[in-house]
């Protein structure tokens, strides 16, 4: 899930966030000596597991630091341009629709953890190609459009639930999504919109232009902005399907039940991998982050910090992600080899109709 990222958290949890990365960012003071540290290079909203973090250090004797730098479309594209000289260890949030850009700079080092090859995390969370040897899945997501339930109950209106429902005119200046030029899920939205009407993608993201789609750079912006949940205008945005247990979580107590509900057949399936960074200061820290990403500690804590799935079968789930997180049976997907050849005339496609 920043473009993914970009979490599902409100205003309150994206202050926890940069709590949490200003505690984790900073130095030592000038009266102690240098902890050994592995960097970690990550997207704004992203969320470290602190018991998890705590515990790696106490196993490895090397401290966190995470580095944030936009959305990880963002964060991709400075990585690039310091390939070889990176200014951290290990990269995280490269998804599947971006992941064949790595390729371009030669950006990573091989390395695959032992539990990838124990079979911990299924194959089908794997890259093709040389791909699997350089990006390790550490956990999964569905980037959907969700409705918020309430404004629509409250005006006796039913919500949409098909990609095809988002082009009718009763749905006119409802939804915004994130533009596929800087956001991760709107990559992911774009990509799940050319897996569902094939060539004819162009012509349907004519239809949303046409029935006054907003297009926002950001989640963080389409969200915590312009959603009517978060106190904007348009009921219809596309987010998460962990969004509703969100809400829950970080309602204060507000909330027994969340507002949102996940148009399910808009569904896209997202994966977050984390790599080695090509010229990591601390190369041997590095894999041992990555390793221990897919460890009991990292992944347990994945649902209630970055609100996701883990990528390891069997990781157990809080009850309130349980209860609330969709759980898209069919989610929309494309081949990534697919994606990688044709991701950028897709994106440029995309700028010709909406910008």
């Amino acid at each position: 899930m920043s473009s993914r990222p970009g979490r599902p958290f409100t205003r309150i949890a994206a202050g926890l966030v940069a709590a949490t990365l200003l505690l984790t960012s900073c130095g030592d003071g000038p009266d102690q000596p240098a902890a050994r540290e592995v960097v970690l290079v990550t997207y704004d909203s992203f969320a470290l597991p602190e018991a998890a973090a705590a515990a790696f250090e106490e196993a490895t004797g090397f401290r966190i630091r995470v580095v944030t730098g936009g959305d990880s479309g963002s964060v991709l594209t400075s990585a690039l341009l310091r390939a070889g000289a990176p200014d951290g260890d290990v990269i995280f949030g490269i998804d599947g629709a971006s992941a064949s850009r790595v390729l371009a700079e030669d950006l990573l080092e091989p390395f695959v953890p032992a539990a990838v090859g124990s079979g911990a995390v299924p194959d089908a969370l794997r890259l093709p190609g040389e791909l699997a040897d350089l990006l390790t899945p550490v956990d999964t997501g569905d980037v959907c459009v969700i409705a918020d339930a309430e404004w629509f109950a409250a005006r006796g209106l039913e919500a949409p639930r098909t990609l095809a429902d988002l082009t009718d005119p009763r749905f006119r200046d409802l939804l915004v999504v994130q533009s596929p030029v800087t956001s991760s899920p709107g990559l992911a939205f774009l990509v799940g919109t050319v897996a569902a009407e094939g060539e004819g993608w162009p012509a349907y993201w004519e239809r949303l232009r046409d029935n006054g789609v907003r297009v926002r750079p950001s989640w963080d912006d389409a969200y915590n902005t312009d959603y009517t949940v978060s106190g904007g205008d348009r009921p219809l945005v596309v987010s998460y399907a962990s969004s509703p247990p969100a809400e829950v979580v970080f309602s204060e107590g507000t909330r027994t039940a969340p507002a949102s509900t996940v148009l399910v057949d808009t569904c896209v399936r997202q994966v977050e991998y984390a790599g080695v960074l090509r010229g990591a200061p601390n190369p041997e820290g590095a894999r041992q982050l990555v390793e221990f990403m897919l460890g009991p500690e990292w992944q347990a804590e994945l649902p209630l910090t970055n609100f996701v799935l883990p990528a390891v079968t069997g990781t157990p789930l809080p009850a309130t992600f349980e209860q609330f997180a969709a759980r898209p049976t069919d989610p929309l997907t494309l081949p990534a080899d697919r994606i990688g050849a044709e991701r950028d005339d897709w994106v440029e496609r995309w700028r010709e109709l909406l910008e």
